[in-house]
């Protein structure tokens, strides 16, 4: 007793009909779950922009006039302006 009774082309057809399905279903899952995963903003992302501006605010800018006093240099080091000697 045959319950469905198909002909061979017409399960080609059914088989890529349903293959076809299956990889739309697939792509539209992705899609979903990627729109819904990107809607909400990051609370991580928030939370370092903030530790980052109260580091600027807690840190005091230095004066131009600091900046040109240079370390003490290393026994290994050139002269910084080495190039221009030779």
């Amino acid at each position: 007793m045959e319950v469905v009774a198909l002909a061979p082309g017409d399960m080609l057809a059914i088989s890529m009909t349903a293959l076809v399905s299956f990889a739309l279903g697939m792509i539209a899952t992705i899609l979903f779950a990627m729109a819904r995963s990107g809607a909400s903003p990051s609370n991580i992302e928030s939370e370092l922009l903030e530790d980052e501006d109260q580091e600027a605010i807690d840190q005091p800018h230095e004066a131009a006039g600091d900046l040109s006093d240079t370390p003490p240099q290393e026994a290994w080091e050139k002269d910084s302006n080495w190039w221009k000697n030779q």
